[in-house]
């Protein structure tokens, strides 16, 4: 495994960062995470960005709404972030979103989604859901085209995002980051990256410990009815053990007569969608996937 001058300069960004203080252990990991933004680089501006409060009969869900221009009415992108389920927030991606946003000319929504283990599947995926399904039927209020919308995500994100796509009517495209699709992390790439970069095999069984004991429902790779999904863009990272389980779900769709594209970035690490503060590649990943949303959703 060659490590890029770049990678490596991330790696040590993060063993630099100083361990929390916090004795419980979520609370610690959900901070740390949260120290590792400025690896996406600098704020960038965008024309408007609006914190919202969606009311549901037995929860509030926050969402946050890039929006890079005065346009009227714009495609829009549904985004769930990563955090292996149970870390993550509105801030942890924030960097990569207003990138995002800018490059595609789309409206961006991440939505803040509640988090394993306190509120374990499905309750995350039903807020994604019904979130997404909300935003369409608000269209008008929010200034987005309800024909011409599509999700994304990364890493669990990903698994959310594709979960989406299957039960939402009317999702353009599907915007896979490294998306984690299969709970029986035993793949070959599993045991090559068992310690890692970034992440182990250890935080793995972690994190679908956390996020569920439904494991065959709450993994896609499981789901043999796909013939519906909407055209999907897949991105994987070489040096990244969820790798294989991404392409094999790649090739799960094709057998279901979905459109699929697919990009492989080499000796790339999981998660340097968020880290084009100091991996080119990071930033690279971002237009890429600004240029097939525009291809998608832009008429």
């Amino acid at each position: 495994m060659e490590i890029l001058p770049q990678v490596q300069e991330v790696l040590t960004y993060i063993q630099s960062v100083k361990p929390t203080h916090i004795e419980d252990k979520l609370q610690s990991s959900r901070t740390f995470y949260e120290r590792l933004i400025p690896l996406a680089g600098e704020q960038e501006t965008v024309f408007a960005v609006e914190d919202k409060t969606i009311g549901f009969t037995d929860r509030k869900i926050n969402i946050r709404i890039y929006r890079p221009c005065d346009k009227k009415t714009l495609p829009a992108v549904v985004y769930f972030h990563g955090g292996g389920f149970f870390k993550g927030s509105l801030e942890s991606h924030d960097r990569p979103l207003r990138q995002l946003a800018n490059l595609a000319e789309v409206v961006i929504i991440s939505v803040d989604y509640r988090l394993a283990p306190e509120y374990p599947f499905p309750h995350g995926l039903n807020d994604c859901i019904d979130t997404t399904e909300w935003i369409i039927n608000h269209a008008a209020e929010l200034g987005i085209d309800p024909h011409c919308v599509g999700v994304a995500g990364d890493s669990a994100g990903g698994t959310l995002a594709t979960a989406v796509a299957g039960r939402v009517n009317n999702i353009l495209c599907q915007v896979l980051i490294y998306p984690a699709t299969d709970s029986s992390l035993a793949t070959p790439s599993w045991s090559a990256f068992a310690e890692g970069p970034i992440l182990t095999l250890k935080q793995g069984i972690e994190l679908w410990e956390y996020y569920t004991e439904d494991k065959i429902n709450a993994a896609p790779i499981f789901n043999d009815n796909l013939s519906g999904m909407p055209d999907t863009f897949i991105i994987t990272a070489e040096y990244d053990p969820v790798r294989d389980e991404a392409m094999t779900y790649a090739e799960k769709l094709r057998h279901a007569n979905v459109q699929v594209t697919e990009k492989l970035y080499p000796k790339m690490i999981h998660g340097f969608f968020q880290m084009g503060g100091l991996i080119d590649q990071g930033r690279e990943s971002i237009a890429r996937i600004a240029a097939y949303i525009r291809y998608k959703l832009v008429k």
